[in-house]
């Protein structure tokens, strides 16, 4: 059931119920009221006839008038009481009188000086029974005095027919305002539902619309803003899907590359009587195959185990860092025809020693393979807050800004041309860019076209670690 047919029947059934008992008990209300002012009345008149008759009588017995005096004052009595009455009945006599009516036991509960009254019914018609008992010269005198009240029990179905006529009109009139109130209450609900919809048919540019009333502002609000979260986790799942197929893509053909140069040059050697020098080129090209293979695979083993890996830290004087470099690329300043300029500020750091040396000799060696033959290659370490800050910069191709966002993909290559003949398979900046994640940090890359590149990360300082318990490197 629909929540604005809910609003609809609950708020109908509240009205009219509450309307409903309201009714009732006013009507009841005036009912009790107007028969306990005609009973009250019925009783004074019959307690008037009493007093008046018992007064009269007693009169005269002192003055010594028999009973049949008594009987001649009970004629003119019960004709004088009767006729100042339209609606009351008046009648003096023995028991008889009481028990015409029936009830026998009612007539046996009246006491002498008491009135009591009942309420009976006669074809119909309602009456009021009020009877009181005397005692003269010791004989017993019931005063009846019986009025039609069928009016007041008339009125009351009068007023609850008319309240009935009031209740229906009352009922067709909140039925129609209720049910549009409770549209206009679930409107936005609604909008938002076919909104969601939308969303679900992968509209995601859909956005549910602002209302006016404070929750459903809300509530838009807080939909429009898990729909933004939705989009944004389905483009990052579509963006790792490509990202997945490009690496696929990436990592088939860099194997098929060298694999079809492997099986080309040892079918040639299997298949042709060569002489020495050719032999030899043949064996030599099918061995830098088999290295770049193996090269591929080592750091694409090192790339996916680093994304599974805690790395223990310790400390470690940029200085040690500073010479090792130093040492170690030696041979690709030798291979590209590079100069290293390179300046470590005295600090302690915290870093995983190896992979930091391999971070540092990775991207010195893609600034050697993009700089120029005679160019030079900047590598800077300097303390920034509670950061150590490590920038290398080079003066080579750069890169164009539509390629920055894509470069730390693996094999991802600017030049794959010339990466190739280097010997570039593009893993380096993405194994780059996880060792810099491991350190809480990331490459932060800065190029222009024709310029240069400067490429930086950070580690943080041991000396605002000293809550930390690592060990001297």
């Amino acid at each position: 059931m629909r929540f604005s047919w809910k609003i609809f029947i609950l708020s109908f059934l509240i009205i009219i119920i509450s309307f409903g008992a309201g009714g009732f008990v006013l009507v009841n209300s005036v009912f009790t009221s107007s028969l306990n002012a005609k009973i009250e009345s019925v009783c004074q008149s019959n307690a008037y006839a009493t007093a008046s008759f018992y007064s009269m009588n007693i009169n005269a017995q002192a003055s010594g008038y028999n009973a049949s005096y008594i009987d001649y004052t009970i004629k003119n009595s019960t004709k004088q009481l009767t006729s100042s009455s339209d609606d009351t009945k008046v009648e003096i006599g023995d028991k008889s009188i009481v028990t015409a009516l029936g009830g026998i036991e009612f007539a046996d509960e009246v006491k002498e000086n008491e009135r009591n009254y009942r309420i009976i019914s006669d074809n119909e018609r309602k009456y009021l029974q009020v009877v009181s008992l005397v005692n003269i010269l010791g004989k017993d005198y019931y005063i009846q005095s019986i009025a039609d009240i069928t009016g007041v029990y008339e009125n009351r179905n009068n007023y609850f027919r008319t309240y009935q006529i009031i209740l229906m009109c009352v009922a067709f009139g909140a039925s129609f305002l209720l049910l549009v109130f409770s549209r206009l209450i679930t409107r936005p609900l609604v909008k938002l539902t076919q909104t969601a919809n939308e969303i679900a048919d992968g509209n995601f540019e859909k956005r549910a619309e602002s209302s006016s009333t404070k929750e459903t502002y809300e509530l838009s609000n807080s939909f429009n803003t898990m729909t933004d979260f939705v989009e944004k986790y389905i483009g990052e799942l579509n963006e790792e899907v490509r990202r997945r197929d490009d690496f696929v893509s990436a990592f088939t053909h860099e194997l098929k590359t060298p694999l079809t140069s492997v099986i080309g040059y040892a079918d040639m050697m299997r298949s042709y009587e060569l002489d020495a020098d050719k032999r030899r080129k043949c064996a030599d090209n099918i061995y830098k195959e088999g290295k770049r293979l193996e090269s591929l695979s080592a750091n694409l083993l090192d790339l996916l185990v680093l994304k599974h890996t805690d790395v223990e830290f310790s400390e470690i004087n940029t200085k040690i860092i500073e010479s090792d470099t130093k040492s170690s690329v030696l041979f690709l300043l030798k291979k590209y025809d590079i100069t290293l300029e390179i300046e470590f500020e005295q600090a302690t750091i915290i870093a995983e020693p190896a992979l930091l040396k391999t971070l540092i000799y990775n991207l010195i060696d893609n600034s050697c393979k993009a700089s120029e033959q005679g160019g030079k290659v900047i590598v800077k370490g300097a303390c920034q807050g509670e950061r150590y800050a490590v920038c290398v910069g080079d003066y080579g191709r750069g890169i164009p800004k539509e390629e920055l966002a894509k470069i730390t993909e693996p094999f991802y290559m600017v030049d794959k041309s010339r990466a190739r003949s280097m010997g570039g398979a593009g893993i380096g900046l993405a194994l780059c860019n996880e060792i810099a994640r491991l350190h809480g940090s990331s490459l932060k890359i800065d190029s222009e076209v024709g310029v240069g590149t400067v490429i930086s990360f950070d580690v943080p300082i041991a000396d605002l670690k000293e809550d930390e318990s690592v060990g001297e490197y």
